[in-house]
């Protein structure tokens, strides 16, 4: 009996044990899936998931008719997708059309579609979709449709060839179908709430648009290569010091930062890996030349820019990339390098001032955002140097655009955004106020021109004149910087604060 009741026991001990054993086991396995699970640094360091960190929010998703930058920076050659495409140093390339041909007298463009492309809902893609697509663009007036002149007819002789006829040349007309006017929208759906939804043939769907947060999911209809990314998080900063502090922890993968402590303070981190490209942004100062401003006067503008220390102030400035004497920047046809024209003297600004009655000269207005306040500091004391007296103001962004958008201003420091917005100098209506015969008929003439050499060297004639003339106080050429963590390649360095191409990125 007593051996029995042993064995009874040690079975119960046995039993016992096993339930333990079991029970730690299931906790474990437990505790390691949870711990997986949990939206920690683990999901941002997949190999095919990422987050982007942003500073410029848009407030919708229509690319058609909303003209925010950020709109586009997020969605073209993501979500959408272009006719003509663009590589990292804004060289045009094939797109949706894999080539293209151009007639003698540059009044014929032939494009050749891909084959079995579709977009992102599995509709095909094809030459009827990018007619319907042009005739939207311009029946609608969307973004872009005024850059599409000359426009005679628009036609598909068959689902790969899209002929496009214009009725005098458009030497810009490639360059204009690589951006938001060359997109192929789907003529099967056209009643996308556009606001809220896309319906394009690019890598990425977006799948989901919620305050802060745009989500880009991979294509799975995709016609082309197949991104190493399966999802991508577009997250937006208010503050940019969270931006860098979420990178350094692991919250994001990479941040896109403009200001300058931003980038210093990224620069101080050996863990992060800084890239600086070439940016579409122009740092300079503006001139009023409106019939009531001091600086209408041609000689009174070569005289600030005489003042400036233009090379000076691209050296030091944490966000210059190179001084910029002109209106075209330096990844953009037609650029020449005309930092000779007016080179740092203060001896002939005031030469050139001392024309001038004292009363005719009163105290100028400069106006500064706060972002730039040191700078603006600087530029006031360049132009006190060259006999100037400057009164400075500095004031909020929305501020200072609003009074330069009125002409309440003498000089305001400002950047213009865009690899385009030269034209603004060609026409009689611009918030410069600047107004010139010979610069319009030389932009005209550049305009008119059928190849892209001579395209180019009108270009630059017209850029010349217009920096002679002392249309503006150009300053320099931004810096796009995009700091990363976690191994990230194939991401684009140069345009990428209005242009963010995420097809490649990958660990």
């Amino acid at each position: 009996m007593k051996r029995n009741a042993r064995g009874g026991l040690k079975g119960i001990w046995i039993a016992v044990a096993a339930i333990v054993v079991v029970a730690v086991v299931v906790s474990i396995c437990y505790m390691l899936n949870r711990t997986n699970t949990l939206p920690s640094a683990s999901s941002v360091d997949s190999d095919s998931t990422f987050v982007i960190g942003l500073t410029d929010e848009p407030d919708s998703l229509d690319i058609r008719t909303d003209d925010d930058p950020a709109i586009a920076r997020a969605l073209l050659d993501n979500v959408y997708e272009t006719l003509v495409g663009r590589d990292n140093d804004n060289n045009l390339v094939a797109g949706l059309a894999s080539s293209w041909d151009v007639s003698d007298d540059a009044l014929t463009y032939t494009f050749h579609l891909r084959r079995n492309m579709t977009f992102a809902n599995g509709d095909a893609l094809t030459a009827a979709d990018a007619v319907w697509s042009l005739q939207q663009i311009v029946q609608n007036k969307y973004v872009g449709y005024d850059a599409l002149t000359n426009l005679k007819s628009v036609t598909s002789p068959d689902d790969s060839t899209l002929v496009i006829a214009l009725s005098a040349p458009n030497p810009a007309l490639l360059r204009v179908l690589s951006g938001r006017a060359g997109i192929v929208y789907d003529a099967d759906q056209p009643n996308v709430d556009y606001a809220k939804q896309t319906a394009g043939s690019g890598p990425f769907t977006v799948g989901s648009f919620t305050t802060g947060k745009i989500v880009l999911e991979r294509n799975d209809h995709y016609w082309g290569t197949e991104p190493p990314a399966s999802q991508i998080t577009l997250q937006y900063y208010d503050n940019e010091t969270a931006l860098v502090n979420d990178l350094a922890n692991n919250v994001i993968n990479m941040a896109l930062p403009t200001r300058a402590a931003s980038i210093d303070d990224a620069a101080g981190n050996p863990t992060f890996d800084v890239s600086e490209g070439t940016s579409s942004q122009k740092v300079l100062v503006a001139f009023n030349s409106a019939s009531s401003s001091p600086l209408s006067d041609q000689q009174v503008r070569q005289a600030a820019r005489y003042s400036l220390d233009a090379a000076g102030i691209a050296k030091s400035q944490p966000d210059a990339l190179a001084e910029l004497s002109g209106p075209i920047g330096q990844l953009v046809p037609g650029y020449e390098d005309l930092d000779s024209l007016f080179p740092f003297d203060i001896a002939k600004a005031k030469s050139l001032l001392a024309y001038f009655r004292a009363d005719y000269l009163t105290t100028i207005d400069l106006i500064v955002p706060i972002r730039y306040q040191d700078l603006g500091e600087t530029i006031q004391s360049n132009l006190e140097s060259g006999g100037f007296s400057v009164n400075l103001e500095v004031l909020d962004a929305a501020t200072v655009d609003s009074r330069v958008n009125s002409g309440d201003y003498d000089m305001a420091l400002i950047t213009m955004t865009g690899t385009n917005d030269y034209a603004q100098f060609a026409s009689s209506d611009n918030v410069f106020h600047y107004v010139s015969g010979e610069a319009q008929q030389e932009y005209r003439d550049a305009m008119a021109a059928t190849n892209d050499d001579d395209y180019v060297a009108g270009l630059q004639k017209f850029a010349k004149t217009v920096s002679q003339d002392a249309a503006c106080g150009w300053l320099y050429t931004r810096k796009d910087f995009v700091v990363t963590k976690s191994r990230l390649q194939d991401y684009p360095t140069n345009f990428t604060s209005v242009y963010l191409p995420l097809r490649t990125l990958k660990r």
